[in-house]
């Protein structure tokens, strides 16, 4: 969910909660209520700007823990363009780089980064893997126009994941 409409969200999450259905964020603005929606998500992964907004916290090596802690989530997670995703799971840090592709258009790239953490999160895969497919995922939704319009195929995105260049990291 993304909180836009807040109170539906919150109602959305606790039926999902309820029926022990993982709830997954994306947000990146600050709406009212959302603190109470947070209370409701197990996999909060936001803007790189987000947390600050909640916590008075810039340093993400300080707020994602933080977020963690006060809203008893499973993971916690900042996107961060071209420098990936860095993700707290309680215990450690995990950082996954992005992908160097063509681009074309960023539009939608944080939501295909979503679907691609869903996915590989329904496949149970390691987080450390989780968070680089969907870092892939995203990169190469950059290399065309339109939202969905760079929406490649899982062996794509594999494909990617085992050849492509990565930026540097600068965690």
């Amino acid at each position: 969910m993304d909180g836009c409409d807040t109170a539906a969200a919150i109602t959305a999450a606790e039926w999902a909660r309820e029926g022990q259905i993982p709830v997954i964020a994306d947000f990146d603005e600050a709406y009212p209520r959302i603190e109470e929606l947070m209370k409701n998500v197990d996999y909060l992964i936001v803007s790189r700007d987000f947390p600050q907004m909640v916590c008075s916290e810039s340093d993400l090596k300080n707020s994602l823990p933080l977020l963690q802690r006060r809203f008893s989530c499973r993971l916690t997670a900042a996107t961060l363009g071209s420098d990936g995703v860095l993700a707290w799971d309680g215990q450690q840090f995990h950082h996954a780089c992005a992908y160097k592709v063509a681009v074309v258009d960023t539009t939608g790239a944080g939501d295909i980064f979503h679907a691609g953490f869903i996915y590989a999160l329904l496949q149970g895969w390691p987080l450390q893997r989780q968070l680089d497919f969907a870092c892939a995922a995203a990169a190469l939704n950059c290399t065309a126009n339109g939202a969905r319009g760079g929406i490649h195929t899982v062996d794509e995105i594999e494909k990617l994941m085992v050849d492509g260049v990565h930026y540097p990291a600068h965690m």
